[in-house]
């Protein structure tokens, strides 16, 4: 299995609310706890959610493709809750995933458009390695 590493950084440089993501193509992504307006930088929240809808979005579009159906788009709206374990630690309960699909010919039923969302959620890696409730709910 292939392995994935990145570098983080931080230091106390007047600006303790942020630090750095430095990937391994070169790229950086500058985080924050909490925007405090700041734009520019990127919650870990938000990059769990991300991570998760962009996985769900990768095997989809190769389930598709296996089922010979070609997609001409696919945009999400991803959601995520907060609660509280059985120990009152706060965790991600809930991501919802609401994905609108079209296809590039006839567009499939909501049957075979649910079937599909379930065999990418069950190939998603992130997906099977979590303990959030993932909840996919198509639009369109």
């Amino acid at each position: 299995m292939p392995q994935h590493t990145m570098h983080l950084s931080w230091s106390d440089h007047g600006d303790q609310d942020h630090y750095q993501w430095h990937l391994a193509d070169g790229n950086e992504v500058r985080v924050v706890d909490g925007h405090h307006g700041q734009q520019e930088f990127m919650e870990p929240e938000e990059a769990f959610i991300a991570a998760l809808a962009s996985c769900h979005l990768l095997s989809f579009l190769t389930e598709a493709a296996r089922e010979g159906l070609a997609v001409a788009s696919y945009d999400d709206d991803p959601q995520a809750i907060l609660g509280q374990n059985d120990q009152a630690k706060i965790y991600v309960k809930q991501v919802t995933l609401q994905p609108l699909v079209t296809f590039k010919n006839a567009q499939p039923d909501s049957a075979t458009i649910q079937a599909l969302h379930q065999k990418a959620h069950e190939k998603c890696f992130i997906a099977q390695s979590i303990k959030s409730e993932v909840v996919i709910e198509p639009r369109g």
